[in-house]
């Protein structure tokens, strides 16, 4: 029964050894492709109002009825998202696509207009990578199919 219990928990040390490394050659390859920057712009947009409320007062009894005298104050706060929108190039389609900026410390991709970018389409994202080789997510606004030109 020993020697059956080291074999299993030998096995098991062994498969949480590997398991870290099958877990990253399993991740997706992404189909990079190379393209332009042709437009940025950062955007505010309302998202409506978190509110605060705080009541105080005092309660009187007189008998068998009583008296109540508050305040109540409330404060509202406006609530903003900020994105970051980019205007991507590639071989056969253009992309609007925007960054969502969740935090006021949160940093857009770095990258140039009409500088190159990398990036990659799955579905309704496109991921890029900056000119500080970090990786950013964006949502795709709107996909435009390049027309051929008339030279051609």
């Amino acid at each position: 029964m020993l020697k059956h219990f080291r074999a299993t928990s030998s096995l098991g040390f062994v498969a949480l050894l590997v398991l870290p490394f099958v877990a990253i050659s399993a991740e997706k390859q992404r189909d990079w492709q190379t393209g332009k920057v042709l437009d940025t712009e950062r955007s505010r947009y309302f998202a409506g109002t978190v509110s605060n409320g705080n009541t105080t007062g005092t309660a009187q009894a007189n008998g068998s009825y009583g008296t109540y005298q508050g305040n109540t104050t409330t404060t509202s706060t406006p609530v903003y998202r900020m994105y970051q929108t980019f205007l991507i190039e590639g071989p056969t389609h253009a992309y609007l696509v925007q960054q969502r900026l969740r935090w006021k410390w949160s940093k857009p991709a770095n990258l140039t207009v009409n500088g190159p970018v990398k990036f990659s389409v799955e579905k309704r994202k496109v991921f890029v990578v900056d000119e500080d080789g970090k990786e950013y997510e964006m949502e795709v606004v709107k996909k435009v199919l390049k027309q051929p030109n008339a030279q051609q």
